[in-house]
Formats: C-alpha cells, sequence, structure tokens
C-alpha cells in the first residue's frame, strides 16, 4: 500500500507545525501548552524513524526532512529561550555552526562519521526537555557548559576525520 510510505514524513511533520506552537505559547507564557507540545514533537522524533523502518519507507528526502524538522524545532525553541533571556545568544550561533557543520559534511562523497555528533541533537532536544521541566538558571548553565564542550569534542572529531582524510589521497 503506497499510502503507508508517506506517513513517516507526515510524522515528522509533526515537529515543523509544533515549532511555532512551542515558540508562540513559550513567549505568551503558557509554558503548560509548550511543553505538552514539546511532549508530542519529541514523541514524533521517536517514532518517525521507527515507522519508516517498519513500512519500509526509509528514503534520502525522508532523513532530510527528519533532520530539517529536528533543526527547526531546536532552532525555534532556543530562540524562544533566548528571547526569554533563558540562554546566551552565543548557544544559537554554535546550533547554527554545529548543524551547518553537519551538512557541508555530510554532502562529501565519503560522510564524516562523528561519534559524537550523532548525539548532539538529541542531546539538544534532552536541553530543551529538561528547560521546560526544570526551569532553574543553574541547570541551564550547567547544560550549556556541557553543550559546549560536546560541540568541541564533535568539531575536533569531524576536523580530525577530515585531515586524516586528506592525508590518504
Amino acid at each position: 500500500m503506497i499510502f503507508k510510505s508517506y506517513i513517516p514524513s507526515a510524522v515528522t511533520s509533526i515537529r515543523l507545525i509544533a515549532a511555532p506552537i512551542i515558540f508562540y505559547s513559550f513567549l505568551n507564557y503558557n509554558f503548560i501548552l509548550a511543553f505538552a507540545v514539546l511532549i508530542i514533537a519529541l514523541f514524533s522524533d521517536l517514532m518517525d524513524g521507527y515507522l519508516a523502518r517498519k513500512f519500509n519507507a526509509t528514503s534520502h528526502l525522508g532523513a532530510y526532512l527528519d533532520v530539517t524538522a529536528d533543526f527547526t524545532l531546536i532552532i525555534t525553541c532556543f530562540l524562544a529561550f533566548v528571547l526569554r533571556g533563558w540562554y546566551n545568544p552565543l548557544i544559537l550561533l554554535i546550533i547554527t555552526v554545529m548543524f551547518s557543520l553537519f551538512i557541508a559534511t555530510s554532502n562529501l562523497k565519503k560522510p564524516v562519521y562523528d561519534h559524537v555528533g550523532k548525539y548532539l541533537g538529541s542531546f539538544l532536544m534532552g536541553m530543551i526537555f529538561l528547560s521546560f521541566l526544570i526551569p532553574n538558571a543553574i541547570l541551564r548553565q550547567i547544560l550549556s557548559i556541557i553543550f559546549v564542550i560536546f560541540s568541541l569534542i564533535s568539531i575536533s572529531t569531524r576536523l580530525l576525520f577530515l585531515h586524516n582524510k586528506n592525508k590518504s589521497l
């Protein structure tokens, strides 16, 4: 049934719809609605890959949509956090650099496999979840420090991979 092949992408699209709802709700102090929609978005992130494998509907387009939906949700949430003063604006810059680096090195003939960076999106989703669940400035500072360390390690492993790849050419 061809209809099944569209289900994973439809589930992924939930995050694209959720992002502006979370943003608007959060900035208008409706934290319960924002958190509820975030839970739905996080659930969609868990389900889309599972459904794609179950229905044998994996594709490059679906994978691209998944990463785009994740990045849109992450950037939108952190933009709202920055506007409320919950996080330093440099966090947005680092997230953008990390995503750009991922895109740039994923388009290589032999994509960069980053053992650390593959968990970065999950860590950012966890940061968002914890920031909503425990709205504490000290926790957010600790999460920010861990994120910066995580990012530096990821960048280092990507650069090391590229350096070693260029040496072997």
